[in-house]
């Protein structure tokens, strides 16, 4: 299934809306690799350094308790530029809250990696309310990446059900990107970066 992240805002910064992480194609770990240079989502180090070896330069890593896939990781990205002989800092970690214990954390610890990139959430790992609605626990949660994002001075994105109002807005305030299914999506708007990611 193919995936875009969608801008949200004409008014915002400029190294927000240009960011490389956002604009190269997002695939799930063990799809067919696109040919160019890649993000592949994945928490497993020996997949995402078989990625990179292909070309990825980019890893989603999402979380549901703790931060500790994503540190995990950031040391495997470190390993992975020493042996391929990239520069210090050359491979980006995109940290995406796809549970209340990660959000959570959130209000007391900030992801330490400097390869972070950019922070999303996946509301889908968030209980629901009324259908059409946000609920307290994914409203909550969804702030903490949004204060998260912004302290950080990061791109943040929303993706998963509820992501967008009845009228086709984002349903919470905060947000940078859109990370929505292509096939909801009659053409590309400027300021879109394609992505793809099999759920």
């Amino acid at each position: 299934m193919s995936f875009i992240f969608q801008l949200l805002s004409r008014n915002i910064r400029k190294d927000l809306v240009n960011h490389p992480t956002l604009l190269w194609p997002l695939i799930a770990s063990g799809d067919e690799v696109p040919g160019v240079t890649f993000s592949v989502a994945t928490a497993d180090a020996d997949a995402a350094r078989a990625a990179v070896a292909t070309g990825a330069r980019a890893i989603l890593v999402p979380v549901q308790d703790d931060f500790a896939p994503a540190d995990r990781m950031a040391v495997a990205l470190s390993v992975a530029e020493a042996e391929l002989g990239l520069a210090d800092g050359a491979l980006s970690l995109i940290l995406e809250i796809a549970g209340p214990g990660a959000a959570l954390r959130l209000g007391r610890d900030r992801p330490a990696s400097r390869r972070l990139a950019a922070i999303g959430i996946d509301l889908d790992g968030f209980g629901l309310g009324a259908p059409g609605g946000i609920d307290a626990p994914r409203s909550v949660a969804a702030g903490l990446v949004a204060l998260a994002g912004a302290a950080l001075r990061l791109p943040v994105y929303l993706t998963g059900a509820g992501s967008l109002s009845a009228t086709g807005k984002p349903a919470i305030a905060g947000f940078t990107h859109l990370l929505v299914d292509t096939e909801g999506v009659a053409h590309s708007p400027a300021g879109v970066g394609r992505a793809m990611r099999q759920r």
